[in-house]
C-alpha cells in the first residue's frame, strides 16, 4: 500500500510540478486558435503548472503565431492578478536579441467592493458584476519589444497582438494570447528562428498592503466566494478536507496562507522550443 501511495504522489510530482529547468514544448496546431478567453480549443489539462504563480500553462503555434494559455482556479490568485496586474515577457538569445512584454491587466488603482457571506446570492450577483466591470475597464495592454508595435493598443489589435481574460462558468480564469512570429523575429524570420529557445518569463506583482481599519475585513479582502478548487488539491482553497475541528483548522491555516500570498511577488521563468510541424 506504501509502494502504490509513493508511486501516486510521484505521478502527481511529475505532471504538476514541472522543473522550469527542462525545455517546455509548444504544441503545433492546425487551425488559428480563436482569442476569447474561452479555453475549449486547448488540451486539458493544460500541461504545466508552477506553484509560486498558481498558473497552469500551455503553448501552442501554427506557422504564423505563438499562442499562450493561462489558466487558475485559486479566487485569491485571480483577485491578485486583478489588483497588482500580471506581465508576460518572452525573451531568446541570438543575433538579432529577443525581448518583448505584454503588461495586460493593468495594475488596478481602485480596491474591489468588500463581500460578506450574508446573502450568497447577492454575493455571487456582486462578483459576476465586479467581474463584468473589470473587463469593461481593462481593454488596453501595454507592449514592448515588438517589430512593429510598441505602447498601449487594445486587447484586440489589428496587428495580431491580442489577448483576452475571462472566466468559466467553474469560476476559472482563463488568460489567451495571440502573437505574431513577424511580431516576434521581424517579416524576414526563418525556420532557424523558430528553432531557438524562447524563455517565458511571469511577473505577477505583490498586492500593496492597505492600511487598518478600511472596512474590508482583513486587508481589505474578502474571503467569500467558494466553489473554486484546484486540481490535485492545489490551487488555493481547492482540495481542503471539511471533517469536523480539523478540516476547519486547516481551511483556516490555507486561508491565512493564500492571504499571506497576496502581498507576495509571483515570477516564472520558463524555456520553451516552437513546433515547426515536422
Amino acid at each position: 500500500m506504501i509502494k502504490v501511495l509513493v508511486t501516486i504522489s510521484l505521478l502527481f510530482t511529475n505532471i504538476f510540478c514541472w522543473a522550469q529547468d527542462d525545455i517546455a514544448k509548444s504544441a503545433w496546431i492546425s487551425s488559428p486558435i480563436k482569442i476569447d478567453g474561452d479555453a475549449q480549443e486547448w488540451t486539458h489539462p493544460l500541461r504545466y503548472y508552477d506553484a509560486s504563480t498558481k498558473l497552469f500553462f500551455a503553448f501552442a503555434n501554427d506557422s504564423k503565431n505563438l499562442y499562450l494559455c493561462f489558466e487558475s482556479n485559486d479566487e485569491m490568485n485571480q483577485m491578485k492578478i486583478m489588483r497588482a496586474g500580471m506581465k508576460i515577457t518572452l525573451s531568446a538569445k541570438g543575433k538579432d536579441k529577443l525581448k518583448a512584454s505584454i503588461s495586460y491587466p493593468m495594475a488596478q488603482t481602485t480596491q474591489p467592493v468588500p463581500s460578506t457571506d450574508a446573502n450568497k446570492e447577492s454575493q455571487r450577483g456582486g462578483e459576476q458584476n465586479m467581474r463584468a466591470n473589470f473587463l469593461a475597464r481593462n481593454t488596453m495592454m501595454e507592449i514592448k519589444g515588438f517589430a512593429t508595435k510598441n505602447g498601449m493598443i487594445p486587447i484586440n489589435d489589428n496587428s495580431g497582438i491580442n489577448a483576452s481574460f475571462n472566466w468559466d462558468k467553474t469560476n476559472k480564469f482563463i488568460y489567451e494570447i495571440a502573437i505574431p512570429l513577424k511580431e516576434l523575429f521581424g517579416d524576414n524570420y526563418e525556420i532557424k528562428d523558430l528553432t531557438k529557445e524562447v524563455t517565458l518569463g511571469i511577473e505577477i506583482k505583490a498586492v500593496t498592503k492597505p492600511s487598518s481599519g478600511n472596512g474590508g475585513g482583513e486587508h481589505g479582502f474578502s474571503g467569500g466566494g467558494g466553489g473554486m478548487g484546484g486540481r490535485g488539491g492545489m490551487g488555493g482553497r481547492g482540495g481542503m478536507h471539511r471533517e469536523g475541528n480539523s478540516g476547519s483548522e486547516r481551511n483556516t491555516e490555507q486561508t491565512s496562507a493564500d492571504r499571506t500570498a497576496m502581498f507576495e511577488k509571483g515570477e516564472l521563468k520558463q524555456k520553451f522550443v516552437l513546433a515547426t510541424g515536422k
